[in-house]
Formats: structure tokens, sequence, C-alpha cells
């Protein structure tokens, strides 16, 4: 049987696979990666036809060939085939993750976070950005992070598609300063405050002075300096300003103070390519410190010194954390 042959935008796709994974962190080549993924749909749609193949479970691989015969195949070839050893690490990365039981909807965006692609602002995996908006507003997007910029001249809104945005608010008496989230709206009655879009919900915590919590269901909730409240689309609650409501990843580190493990890995997420899978009993162990955000490997080190925790690598894709 003749096997199909690879059309050039999923060898492209591939080729970016290998040539991100050898780079580690050239910020040049990332920067290039971007451009690729942004400039046609169809680069996407091949980034994740290549992820699928080492990533997806089997029910998603056989969806993926259905809707594109053959290309599985085909990329599953070039994969293989021998002149480069980062074509064999690649492979038996995703071999890993699928002997563990993680899925690519968890895992193959972790270079290039998919669901902010076409956002008119975003950041990559380890990536951080501080712009200014017209209107004078500062922006800081933390890693794994996008918004949309809806002026007009009535209000001034910043969609948070995902991640965490803070915001430092020009004055503008004429139009209110709104950032919203799949659940509802923070508006600034001040200037300095933090937004999240979680999975399940949003956050907020406030630096200076008051915003007001709105859900899609109409709950109202006014949160003070030094504060922090959740929201879904119907309630809005007040919750521990803890290390999630913190806002010390603006200058690339995490402060946490006799907190659950648990919370520390989930702000190295957005920091690190490979997957972090922490298991129950070392999410629950209360640690403390200050870590480098930029080095997620040395956070790590650090904390499997400090705490009885016991790390295993499973190449670059797939870190596994428990309690000694």
């Amino acid at each position: 049987m003749t096997q199909p042959k690879v059309d050039a935008t999923t060898r492209d796709a591939v080729d970016w696979l290998l040539r991100l994974e050898a780079a580690g962190e050239d910020s040049s080549l990332h920067q290039a990666f971007d451009a690729w993924l942004r400039a046609s749909p169809q680069h996407a749609e091949a980034w994740q036809r290549v992820g699928s193949l080492l990533q997806q479970p089997i029910a998603d691989l056989h969806r993926v060939e259905a809707h594109s015969p053959g290309q599985l195949r085909a990329a599953s070839n070039a994969l293989m085939t021998p002149d480069l050893v980062s074509r064999r690490n690649v492979l038996r990365g995703g071999l890993a993750l699928m002997l563990f039981g993680v899925s690519g909807a968890a895992v193959f965006d972790r270079v290039q976070p998919l669901g902010g692609v076409w956002a008119d602002r975003h950041t990559a995996t380890g990536e951080r950005q501080t712009f200014e908006l017209s209107d004078g507003t500062r922006v800081s997007l933390n890693a794994r992070s996008s918004v949309d910029i809806r002026f007009n001249d009535q209000r001034r809104v910043v969609h948070l598609r995902e991640g965490q945005v803070f915001v430092d608010v020009a004055t503008d008496t004429r139009r209110p300063f709104v950032i919203s989230t799949a659940q509802g709206e923070v508006q600034a009655l001040g200037t300095q405050f933090m937004v999240s879009q979680e999975s399940v919900g949003s956050l907020t915590s406030v630096q200076l002075h008051s915003v007001q919590v709105t859900t899609l269901g109409g709950s109202q909730r006014r949160v003070e300096a030094g504060q922090a409240a959740w929201f879904s689309e119907s309630a809005v609650r007040p919750v521990p300003l803890s290390v999630t409501g913190r806002v010390d990843w603006r200058d690339g580190r995490i402060d946490i103070r006799d907190e659950p493990l648990g919370l520390l890995i989930d702000a190295l997420r957005p920091y690190r390519r490979g997957v972090l899978r922490v298991s129950p009993q070392a999410a629950a162990l209360h640690v403390y410190g200050v870590y480098p955000l930029d080095d997620a490997e040395r956070t790590l080190q650090s904390l499997a010194q400090t705490f009885p925790l016991r790390i295993q690598h499973y190449g670059p894709l797939l870190t596994l954390i428990d309690v000694r």
C-alpha cells in the first residue's frame, strides 16, 4: 500500500516541534514560531494534528484520522525518521505521556497556548508582557495569558481569555474600565487590581483602592484593597488572599507562605513547557519560601532538597511529583 505523503504544512509543524524541542529558551525562535502559527488557520490545525499524534488518547486519534485521512500516519513516519536524535526523544516523550494517561488537551499546547493565538495580546509559556493601552493604562500579562482590547466612547473593556492580567488603570471619568471574563466583569473603582481566568471560575484581587464584581447572573460584590474574591456566572464570594491572588509573578517570583504545594505547582505550570503532575499527597503538603518562576527546574530542585518530595522526569515533557 502506498504511504500518504506528508503535506507541506504538516511537515512544517513537525519541523517546528523538533526545533522548539532542541531550542530550549531561545526567545527569537519562539517569536518566529508564534508568527508562523498566527499566519494561517491551517498552521494551527497542523500543529494540533501533530500534537494529537503524540498525546491524544486512542479514541481522539481515530477522530483526527477521520477528519484528515492519512495525515496521522504520515506525521508519524516523519517523526520516526531516524535522521535526528530529537525525533526519537520527542516520540519517547509522547509515549511516556500516554503511559501516564496525560491527554493532548493538557499537553501539546505547552509551547504556545492555542486558545490565545488569535487574541489581541498574548503570552507564550514562560513569557510575561507589560504594555500600555491607548488611554495610558498599564497592563501586565502573566505567562500563558491572552486578552482582547475593546475600547469605545462608552467603556474601556479588556476581555481576559485565559491566564492572569494585572492593570494599573489610568483615570477617565467618562469611560469606566472593566476586565471581563467568562463569568462576569470586574470594574475598576480605583487603580490597581488583578484578574485570573480559571477553569471553573474567575478570581480577582485588589492591590489599590477597590473594584466592583458583577457576575453574568447579576450578583455583585465590592472588593477592597488587600482582599480577593472568586466568582462564577451566578455567585461571588470572598476568599483568603493566597498565592493565587498575589502578583509577585510580575517580578518573576512566587512567595508562598505555609500554603499547599499544589498552589505553587499551579503557579509554575505557565512557566514550564512540559506537564507537571503532582500526587494528591504531595499537593496537600504545606510549603514556604520565595522561588523563581523563570527557572522552574531550579525551583523543583530546591523543593526536593527542602521538603520530603520525590521528583521524577520523563524527558522534557513530563515531570511527576510525589512525597518520599
